[in-house]
């Protein structure tokens, strides 16, 4: 017999604990314009759970991951997903992990389905393991 674990979408997820709060980028309202560069350094200086990456030339050009970190103002542990390629940068955060890690799929999985850069036909081949150079998100 196989018991096979069914979690709950992230639409379910954000009906039951909340939606995700942005924190960086054009969505970020709740914050005051001086608080980005405090939340972007807390988000760099954070602990990284789950990350995907492409490189070139030996150089990140795309990042996106599930950061734990400390809210600078409240100083609670918070869960987020920051995704960074430049020019676009942006972040949603969530005090709970699950929630996080759920939005942290949909935004690897929307990467690859809409990508922000411009890739070579190669990288679209085999789904998310030739897309990324490094995943752990499964299609």
């Amino acid at each position: 017999m196989k018991a096979a674990l069914v979690l709950p979408s992230s639409a379910q997820l954000s009906e039951r604990y909340g939606p995700m709060r942005p924190v960086l980028g054009t969505n970020a309202t709740e914050l005051r314009r001086e608080q980005r560069s405090t939340y972007t350094f807390a988000l760099l200086g954070g602990k990284t759970l789950r990350e995907s990456l492409i490189k070139d030339s030996g150089c990140t050009v795309l990042s996106i991951a599930l950061v734990e970190y400390i809210d600078p103002v409240t100083l609670k542990t918070r869960y987020a997903v920051h995704h960074c390629a430049f020019p676009v940068e942006w972040a949603t955060d969530h005090p709970v992990r699950l929630v996080a890690e759920s939005a942290y799929e949909d935004a690897v999985r929307a990467e690859f389905a809409a990508p922000t850069l411009t890739l070579s036909r190669e990288q679209f081949t085999r789904g998310l393991a030739s897309f990324y150079d490094v995943t752990d998100v499964q299609f």
